[in-house]
């Protein structure tokens, strides 16, 4: 049985460490971090949940995602691309730091690019 993406990131719990160190990698960016910054603590605990639910179940775990879409979210940030590529950056370092193998950080920046168009508005 081939396992899932869900499955080679650890399941929840290697999931919910990378994206809390993703979420840290956020707010020391310089490029993105502002963003992140200017959250409080509840609304920035908020987005972290909605990004482990949203990866978690785009990876095919059991778990529903319950938020909004990507466009939905993004529309009306004028998200840059600089400020996009940060981000993706910060993913890829993430699981650098956390030894997932080359094809399960391609797997998962395939995803982060497929939503570009999504999360880059002006």
């Amino acid at each position: 049985m081939n396992e899932t993406l869900f499955d080679r990131l650890g399941g929840r719990t290697g999931i919910d460490r990378l994206c809390d160190r993703i979420v840290e990698l956020h707010l020391q960016n310089e490029a993105a971090g502002p963003r992140y910054q200017a959250l409080d603590d509840k609304t920035l605990d908020h987005a972290r949940a909605k990004v482990k639910e949203f990866l978690a179940a785009g990876s095919g775990g059991p778990v529903e995602y319950t938020g909004r879409s990507m466009l939905e979210t993004h529309t009306g940030m004028n998200v840059s691309a600089a400020e996009y590529v940060a981000v993706v950056d910060d993913i890829l370092q993430a699981m650098t730091e956390m030894d997932y193998p080359r094809p399960v950080c391609d797997e998962v920046l395939g995803i982060a690019y497929s939503l570009k168009s999504e999360i880059i508005h002006k």
